[in-house]
């Protein structure tokens, strides 16, 4: 009988077997004890006759990994997740493999992470860290003297889809104006969303308070905010990244919140994840950087989006499996 591989990150898979009764679902890490190399998961699909994998962030399926996949039988992927910059999709199609994300979870949790996150920035929360200052000035509210009242300012989204439109709404509550730049989004949806387009992004960045990321990072995107890029904001605007860690260039990003020239940042994401020789990693570990504040990759977690994700992936993948038309086809 043909079958489902959870290629990666996930061992036990009772949430997908739940999901798909009597369809028969088994994980690479579990069978095989470690993280899958390309070579083994093809032996694995093809000793189990699976035709669909669910793919998480740890596997990356470059073009010979996706031939090898598709000589063994594999004719579906789906990427448990919004991103699928680990699966090449030029490859894919070339293959013959229908490759889909489940881009409808965690949508909440992560414009609630983002709203947690830019309240940091513009209120002034660093300051209030008992590392902050010395225990006898900690009570001197002088150091709050710049925090700017929030209502007014201008917040800029780079990307306007599920998540950044989330954030829009949490924003405007608390009377920040939101203009945003996405080429591809539709005209009009400025006005449905009381926003403002931005029709390019250096007009995005100019004069805004704060600029948080929501886009997918893809080869048009990744490395978009580099140093020039991140010059065209104010030296009193705040930068939030919870989309993809490549997408802003890390070096860069250090180099001017140490020289001032941004306010703040507040990052849950990394271009390597766990980060190795990540520059602004290892400048914020060493407390080098007290203008920034790092999370590890939380954004899109709780309880509820931990299963709701795998439900929706197994629900996915049950669909290529019956050769049913997908609902979120990316390749």
């Amino acid at each position: 009988m043909e079958g489902i591989l959870v290629t990666d990150f996930m061992v036990d898979v009772t949430v997908e077997r739940e999901t798909l009764p009597g369809v028969v679902i088994e994980s690479a890490s579990a069978l095989l004890r470690h993280m899958p190399r390309a070579d083994e998961l093809v032996s694995l699909v093809r000793e189990r006759k699976v035709t669909v994998l669910i793919a998480w962030h740890e596997t990356a399926l470059d073009a010979a990994a996706l031939a090898a996949l598709a000589m063994a039988g594999v004719h579906g992927i789906v990427r448990a997740g919004v991103g699928y910059d680990n699966v090449d999709l030029a490859a894919a199609r070339a293959e013959g493999i229908t490759v889909c994300n489940v881009p409808d979870y965690g949508t909440d949790e992560v414009a609630d992470h983002t709203l947690a996150l830019l309240l940091w920035c513009l209120r002034g929360l660093r300051a209030a860290s008992p590392a902050a200052i010395a225990p006898v000035g900690w009570w001197d509210t002088a150091r709050f003297a710049s925090i700017p009242r929030l209502q007014g300012r201008t917040l800029a989204l780079l990307g306007f889809g599920r998540i950044g439109q989330a954030t829009a709404r949490r924003a405007q509550s608390f009377g920040l104006d939101v203009r945003w730049y996405d080429p591809y989004v539709p005209r009009g949806q400025d006005k449905v969303t009381r926003t403002s387009r931005a029709e390019t992004l250096p007009a995005l960045l100019a004069g805004a308070d704060a600029l948080s990321v929501h886009c997918l990072l893809s080869p048009e995107t990744r490395g978009l905010l580099d140093a020039p890029t991140l010059a065209l904001l104010p030296a009193h605007a705040v930068l939030v990244n919870t989309a993809r860690g490549g997408m802003v260039d890390a070096a860069a990003l250090r180099d001017v919140l140490r020289a001032g020239q941004l306010a703040g940042a507040a990052v849950d994401v990394l271009a390597h994840e766990p980060p190795v020789d990540d520059p602004l990693y290892s400048a914020y570990m060493r407390g080098e950087l007290p203008t920034l504040l790092m999370t590890p990759h939380i954004a899109w977690y709780s309880r509820e989006s931990s299963t709701e994700i795998r439900r929706k992936a197994a629900a996915e993948a049950g669909r290529l499996l019956r050769g049913q038309k997908p609902w979120n086809p990316v390749a």
